[in-house]
């Protein structure tokens, strides 16, 4: 079985909202070793085309139930992979039988792609089965999650627009600790809270040219450069309504993270350190002063 990645955000800047509705971001998407299993056995079919899903959620508290809500146990109309399947059915080259096998790890409204990922990697496996051209692919990805088009990439990326303008990036190798809360954060209700202080603004001289020294950090894993460089525009809305994340990312400096942050616009934190020696005295430090909270090991 293979795996379906999870990303954590170095840096997200929101400088305005799009006429279309959408948000304009920056940000540095990086892929991590804490995955779902995912496998998509596809088979050629004589009739109509025919999607299942054979699931096992391994989440914790109230995200088992969000995902049990959605998977072949609840309405799976509702469900990413389903909707991925229909976006493609009308450019399918011959009728398929898709059967997805996916174990559940990644938490929904933790801002670090779960559903786009699986997303991604069910489109990746089912794009030569269609009659697709590369824009068209893009757009279908987009029309799906805007972050589904990183899921497609093999790298690490620079990201603009809604998530769909991507740049291949070099990452040196680095540790860190995933800190995953017992609430989620709504993608709606955070661009909602942003909002109220949002003007329509330059780009920063950090996004427009990823600035040199960014780049030359980002390449050698100088985490703690990146510090007051790559900030997460949501921390301002997440911290003033659930005190308890400032806590943590105050608790990762504090226990020897190099650089912290929260993810994307969800409610897991990351640190960052340089070895893995580092990483296993923060993980326990972090358990130890933060009982209530899951936290795990990550790799990229």
């Amino acid at each position: 079985m293979g795996i379906s990645p999870a990303k954590i955000n170095l840096g997200l800047e929101v400088p305005f909202r799009r006429e279309d509705g959408y948000h304009e971001i920056r940000s540095i998407f990086l892929k991590i070793n804490f995955a779902d299993s995912f496998e998509a056995r596809i088979l050629k079919e004589k009739g109509e085309s025919r999607f299942h899903l054979v699931s096992k959620n391994l989440l914790k508290g109230h995200r088992f139930q969000l995902f049990e809500a959605v998977s072949e146990r609840g309405d799976l109309s509702k469900n990413i992979l389903w909707k991925s399947f229909q976006s493609l059915l009308p450019h399918l080259k011959t009728p398929i039988q898709v059967t997805i096998h996916l174990e559940k790890r990644i938490p929904p409204e933790g801002g670090i792609g779960g559903g786009s990922s699986n997303a991604g990697s069910f489109l990746a496996a089912l794009f030569p089965y269609t009659d697709l051209e590369e824009a068209d692919k893009l757009s279908i990805a987009k029309s799906i999650g805007a972050d589904v088009p990183f899921f497609l990439q093999k790298s690490h990326c620079w990201v603009q627009g809604i998530g769909d303008i991507l740049e291949p990036i070099e990452v040196g190798n680095g540790y860190g600790v995933l800190a995953i809360p017992p609430l989620s954060l709504s993608t709606k209700a955070m661009y909602a809270g942003l909002q109220k202080s949002l003007q329509r603004s330059p780009v920063s001289k950090v996004w427009k040219t990823l600035a040199e020294d960014v780049i030359k950090n980002l390449q050698v894993g100088a985490w703690k450069q990146l510090n007051g460089l790559l900030e997460n525009e949501f921390e301002k809305v997440a911290f003033v309504d659930h005190p308890g994340l400032r806590d943590l990312k105050h608790g990762f400096f504090k226990n020897g993270a190099a650089y912290a942050s929260l993810s994307g616009s969800g409610s897991c934190l990351y640190g960052l350190v340089n070895s893995q020696t580092e990483q296993t005295e923060l993980l326990k430090a972090m358990t130890l002063q933060f009982p209530e909270i899951e936290f795990l090991s990550f790799a990229f």
